[in-house]
């Protein structure tokens, strides 16, 4: 038997907590929430809710998933809502002049969630809304593991930490309250120690990422150019004319590792790989071809540090080829 309530105040003592192991100084704040879209919700809904006389909105498009389902809700609710994609991002300052005077918040992110794309507008951005007053929600799937931005008074950092886990790193000025993460139930020590496990799990390899990709030029087509900016954390090459997904689990017999482990450092964009069609095809731009998300692939260090990986992923993909082909 068991009293069927939560104590609010084990959510205060967690922020505090996750406050002093991130090493954020005064007057810095940290939240917790349940994964980086309930993070988003929150904060983003807190700030509409607390300060409802403010009836627009700024949102970077094409960037993240995570806050795309929330516009329905500021459209129905007459909000202004000033979209612009990050294709589209020339001039911030000027961007930002021709919002509403009374714009609550804008949200956009600093990296891509899949390729680790780095988007070079988003320090500017965020200082310009800043001199305006004017609250920048910025997301950060994997950046917070390698960079330390300044956190601007009228800013919120959202950073993912694991499917389960995301912390907000609260400016200055955010006052918004909760909605109803203070009622959930946490796990104290488990919070910590994933946050802990994941930041000392994270390392840029340039060098490593550099070697792998130039090494399977001839078969497969590094995502990035020499020009973009990116996060050494993974590499990313999309293969021709093949499944991603069957290329991998090829690739992880051969090493004589189980799926379940492989896909721990491999993962890609391949359809049947999630059983899905729409899950990234819906808010990613510029679009990505129904073939760049069938071959694309994303590897961390870890296995690339394996001797053994790129050879086996080059048999694997003749094999491919091979059983593709028509034979009469």
């Amino acid at each position: 038997m068991y009293i069927d309530v939560v104590r609010p105040e084990s959510w205060d003592e967690l922020n505090d907590s996750l406050k002093t192991q991130m090493g954020l100084p005064d007057p810095l704040r940290a939240r917790a929430y349940k994964g980086i879209a309930h993070a988003v919700f929150e904060i983003t809904q807190g700030s509409a809710q607390f300060m409802a006389h403010k009836k627009a909105i700024g949102y970077i498009k094409g960037q993240t998933p995570v806050f795309d389902h929330l516009l329905p809700y500021y459209y129905k609710e007459t909000y202004e809502v000033s979209l612009l994609s990050h294709l589209q991002v020339q001039d911030v300052r000027a961007w930002v002049d021709g919002l509403k005077k009374d714009t609550n918040f804008v949200v956009f992110a600093e990296d891509h969630p899949v390729t680790g794309e780095l988007y070079p507008f988003v320090d500017e951005l965020d200082k310009i809304l800043n001199e305006k007053r004017i609250y920048s929600f910025r997301i950060s799937h994997a950046n917070h593991f390698h960079n330390q931005p300044q956190i601007r008074p009228y800013s919120v950092r959202l950073c993912s930490v694991s499917k389960e886990l995301a912390v907000a790193v609260l400016g200055e000025r955010f006052r918004c309250p909760p909605m109803m993460v203070q009622s959930m139930e946490w796990n104290h020590a488990e919070a910590l120690q994933e946050a802990l496990l994941a930041s000392q799990g994270r390392k840029l390899n340039p060098a490593l990422i550099g070697t792998f990709e130039s090494a399977l030029s001839d078969v497969a087509q590094p995502y990035f150019n020499s020009e973009q900016s990116r996060l050494y954390d993974r590499a990313v090459v999309v293969f021709k004319d093949t499944s991603a997904e069957a290329l991998a689990e090829k690739t992880f017999a051969k090493l004589g590792i189980s799926n379940e482990e492989g896909w721990c450092e491999v993962d890609s964009t391949n359809m049947c790989h999630w059983s899905g069609v729409k899950m990234f095809s819906s808010w990613w731009e510029p679009k990505p071809s129904n073939e760049v998300l069938r071959g694309l692939l994303v590897a961390g260090p870890e296995i690339l540090q394996n001797p053994q990986f790129v050879k086996a992923l080059r048999e694997s993909y003749q094999e491919l080829l091979e059983e593709q082909t028509w034979t009469v």
